[in-house]
């Protein structure tokens, strides 16, 4: 890179940050309440929700792993993506709606509801910091990596400005500022993706075979990369099916996507939001494989030397060759853009995870840790309801300052693990325990009549224990002599099982050594009302 391309890649990233900042400031106002910092007031309209779900979710690693994967591995690296866009489908159909009239804040609001167990929260709220941490640190050192490699910033510097964007996004405006930092990150990448798509095709007549079938001239993996199995030939089905389930159901139990319903009116909002984020989610990875594609026919038989070993730079070197190559304007403004826009996505989906650690530790962890719990007043008093509203306002001041803490937290390890480290098993790790500590939970807890805090509590620890365990087991993570016993990269297909037994084992085991709890059907039959007609659920913030 010459030292006029990575000043403009620094100056086109100052502007992008400049407009989160901007957006965060002007958040700060609608974010002093509780409802408004940890929900937005409930306020967010379908599309700015479907948006900013879709920001949560495609993440640099999206833009710029899965290309380098394609670039590689082909058709298996687009069987991927498809499994990242079907995970929405459980999402829609047995959570979304039933999530936004349950629940209140986090994901233990929703665990809780029938029980009020404050060992459920706990565990829980342990659960998602881990989950939340994996994701953290996958995405700090990718922006790292990414600025390190396009602009000149040493990998140290960038994770401390990533990492303090996203704290100051949190504490200053909340949930309402994460959110516009999401739909902003989303629309510019929606554009920039229509931009490199429609310039790749250009190059071959905007004929998609053509573009394949230069590809396939020039791939190192030659007519393979049009057929499965360059990444799962070797391990088998099995492995593809564990893959695809880690990413197709985990999704479900991801605490800082799922706490994005509640950031809506009406549980018919979140189910809409939905349907923008599948749409928007399906155009950009339709793109994406275009790119993979499009990068080996562009770049010809030498990309490889280009774009790296693992292939992450297919996407910078690709949109600079299409500019005009290095050295150029247009290729200098282009990688420029890339870097702007790689660099945002990253900033936002770590935000959304920040305020969702924060808020979890806030809610539900921090009044379990003060010496003197105030006593309740009696239900439905105006006193009672004054007390709520003081306890959340005391919460959400200790999330802004939990937010600063997790930052500085997520940056000290990212410094020290470095940028080596594979951040593919981080967010492995986190769609593994997402999909075996919280998915098997939530749907018996919203299901089940017989589920109780027992189970909740077997079941996800079981779930984030295996994950952990048999990680250790797999080829990336083995440290012993010889092969790893385990050859399924990610072993959801075992560990999912396993949360869900321990959640039922563990709820009849209690339920016969203490019998039914009072008025749990009654709880139960409260949720299901609550949860399929929206009497009872948590209102809009008055405006």
């Amino acid at each position: 890179m010459t030292g006029e391309a990575d000043y403009l890649a620094i100056a086109v990233c100052s502007a992008v940050i400049s407009l989160t900042l901007w957006v965060t400031f002007h958040a700060a106002r609608r974010s002093r309440s509780a409802t408004g910092f940890f929900a937005a007031g409930r306020s967010i309209k379908s599309w700015q929700n479907g948006f900013a779900i879709a920001g949560e979710f495609i993440s640099a690693g999206s833009f710029l792993g899965t290309t380098g994967l394609i670039f590689y591995k082909g058709v298996d690296g687009a069987v991927i993506l498809c499994t990242s866009v079907i995970s929405f489908l459980p999402v829609l159909f047995l959570l979304a709606e039933k999530m936004r009239n349950v629940g209140k804040y986090t994901l233990a609001d929703v665990l809780v509801f029938r029980t009020g167990a404050r060992k459920v929260r706990v565990v829980v709220a342990f659960s998602t910091i881990a989950t939340g941490t994996f994701v953290l640190l996958a995405q700090l050192v990718a922006a790292g990596v990414l600025l390190e490699s396009v602009s000149g910033i040493p990998f140290e510097i960038s994770v401390i400005v990533a990492g303090s964007l996203m704290g100051i996004y949190v504490f200053v405006g909340g949930m309402l500022a994460t959110t516009w930092v999401q739909v902003i990150k989303s629309a510019i990448l929606a554009v920039l993706a229509i931009i490199v798509g429609l310039g790749i095709v250009s190059q071959f007549g905007f004929s998609l075979p053509k573009v394949l079938s230069t590809a396939t001239d020039h791939a190192v993996a030659g007519d393979a990369v049009l057929s499965p199995g360059l990444i799962f030939g070797q391990s088998g089905a099995l492995n593809l099916i564990s893959y695809a389930l880690a990413f197709a159901l985990g999704t479900a139990g991801m605490a800082h996507i799922l706490i994005r319903f509640f950031t809506v009116p009406l549980a018919d909002t979140a189910r809409k939001s939905l349907g923008w984020t599948v749409a928007l989610c399906s155009m950009f990875y339709l793109i994406v494989i275009v790119m993979g594609f499009g990068a080996v026919a562009v770049l010809g038989e030498g990309g490889a030397d280009r774009v790296g070993a693992g292939g992450n730079l297919a996407a910078p070197v690709l949109v600079t060759e299409l500019g005009g190559g290095v050295g150029t304007i247009g290729g200098s403004i282009a990688l420029a853009l890339v870097a702007a826009v790689a660099f945002a996505s990253i900033v936002a989906v770590v935000a959304g995870v920040v305020i969702s650690a924060a808020g979890t530790f806030a809610h539900d962890v921090w009044p379990t840790l003060r010496r003197r719990p105030e006593s309740p007043a009696p239900q439905g008093s105006s006193l009672a309801a004054a007390s709520t509203a003081s306890n959340e306002a005391k919460q959400a001041k200790v999330a802004r300052f939990a937010a600063i803490g997790f930052s500085i937290l997520a940056i000290l390890l990212t410094m020290a693990i470095g940028d080596t480290t594979n951040i593919t098993y981080f967010m492995g790790m986190a769609f593994m325990v997402a999909g075996s500590a919280h998915l098997p939970s939530l749907l018996l807890s919203l299901n089940w009549r017989r589920f109780n805090s027992s189970g909740a509590v077997w079941g996800v620890l079981t779930g984030l224990v295996s994950t952990i365990v048999t990680l250790m087991f797999t080829e990336a993570l083995w440290l012993g002599s010889g092969p790893a016993p385990l050859t399924i990269q990610l072993p959801v297909i075992i560990t999912m099982p396993l949360g869900l037994a321990a959640a039922v084992i563990g709820s009849l085991v209690a339920e016969r050594r203490h019998g039914r709890a009072d008025h749990a059907d009654e709880k139960f039959a409260e949720m299901i009302v609550r949860a399929e007609t929206g009497i009872g659920a948590e209102l809009a913030e008055a405006k």
